[in-house]
């Protein structure tokens, strides 16, 4: 058995943990970074992310030279729905923005090897075991590892067994979807732009990815259990845009995937820990935010943190609130009328109509601009009234 001592241990190296290591160890706390698995590894992921990953990552220390041969530009995202056909593009107050399609395995490898870089150690191949006074109890493949910590943060994903082991996981209640994606040979006319195809109960997402790949995403009703190629292939051949499409197009990778997508928890913070990431909690892709967000509680985690060690959970609870409730509001809104097909036709139609509103929404789900502005009375009116 092997022990170490740590200031802050953080469970789970994707774009959350890292972050929030590397933010950490640049302050010069001691931070050690634990991945179950070894990077590169694969990650059922859309692979979408909203324009502000920029500003974030560089705020970590890394430039577009650093992580954007891992990403292609996307212009924007074209919602479709039957002969519906809304384009969502992203502008700030300096003009148009770009949206991303990332090849997860080579980012997530780079933000770890940077949090290394910046100083945090890196056990990965290690899983967590439990938790115990103060303890974490880890498993690499040949050893008990006990890691003595301050604060622990847990950026395990929606799937995170830390918080389960903190007795704060919640189960899904709505909505509960089985989320599955693969990677498919690109296509020539999809090349600076995605498409969200949206049919009833469920849709796919189609984004480019490096490589001149399609990453081919789904979110289905959470059904009787079939095998996940049958499913997979049935969804596509519901939707005749998307079958239209990839006819032709040979399948690259295995389908992923995870059901029930989403996560809840009962608490973000404690008195000696924090979630970051999905692992703070999770609602659904359909909205793109998810690396984005991901970065950003890691950036509000690691501030907390650098502010001292009295009183970091309630600062990190607040700066969350002042970040992400709006853009929650927002997302369970698209919620609700994915729900409602009617009303979702009827709301595509009016954005079909109304490009201002269009071009606004896209600012607010791109997160360039605060999501209170797709939420004003004056703008759901211009949406929603005949």
């Amino acid at each position: 058995m092997s022990t170490f001592d740590c200031d802050v241990l953080v469970i789970g190296a994707g774009p959350a943990g890292s972050a929030t290591a590397a933010a950490l160890a640049r302050a010069g706390r001691d931070v050690m970074l634990v991945e179950a698995r070894r990077h590169p590894r694969p990650k059922a992921c859309a692979e979408y992310a909203s324009p502000r990953i920029v500003e974030e990552l560089a705020r970590l220390g890394l430039g577009g030279d650093a992580w954007r041969r891992y990403a292609v530009a996307l212009d924007r995202m074209h919602v479709v729905r039957d002969t519906q056909r809304v384009p969502i593009t992203y502008r700030d107050g300096d003009g148009p923005r770009t949206a991303w399609g990332l090849d997860r395995l080579g980012f997530d490898a780079l933000l770890a090897e940077h949090a290394v870089a910046s100083g945090a150690r890196l056990l990965d191949r290690t899983r967590l075991e439990r938790l115990t006074d103060g303890v974490a109890v880890l498993r690499t493949t040949d050893d008990s590892v006990h890691v003595r910590y301050r604060w622990l943060v847990g950026a395990d994903g929606a799937r995170s067994r830390v918080a389960r082991q903190l007795g704060v996981e919640r189960p899904v209640r709505a909505p509960r979807r089985l989320g599955m994606v693969a990677h498919y040979e690109g296509l020539p006319d999809l090349v600076t732009h995605g498409e969200m195809h949206v049919g009833s109960g469920a849709y796919i997402g189609l984004a480019p990815t490096p490589g001149g790949e399609l990453n081919v995403g789904m979110a289905l009703p959470l059904a009787a259990t079939t095998g996940a190629a049958l499913r997979f292939d049935a969804a596509i051949a519901a939707l005749p845009a998307v079958a239209h499409r990839l006819a032709g197009r040979r399948r690259l990778t295995p389908i992923r995937g995870v059901a029930p997508i989403g996560h809840r928890v009962a608490a973000t913070a404690g008195a000696d820990w924090l979630l970051v990431g999905d692992a703070a909690g999770f609602v659904d892709p359909f909205t793109g935010e998810g690396i984005y967000r991901a970065l950003r509680s890691a950036r509000a985690a690691a501030s907390a943190l650098a502010a001292g060690d009295h009183g970091a959970g309630q600062r990190y609870r607040s700066a969350r609130i002042a970040a992400f409730a709006a853009k929650d509001s927002l997302t369970w809104l698209v919620q609700g009328m994915l729900a409602a097909p009617p009303l979702l036709g009827y709301t595509l139609r009016r954005l079909e109509r109304r490009p201002d509103a269009a071009a606004a929404l896209g600012a607010a789900l791109g997160d360039c601009r605060p999501a209170t502005t797709a939420l004003s009375p004056r703008f759901l009116a211009s949406v929603l009234l005949p």
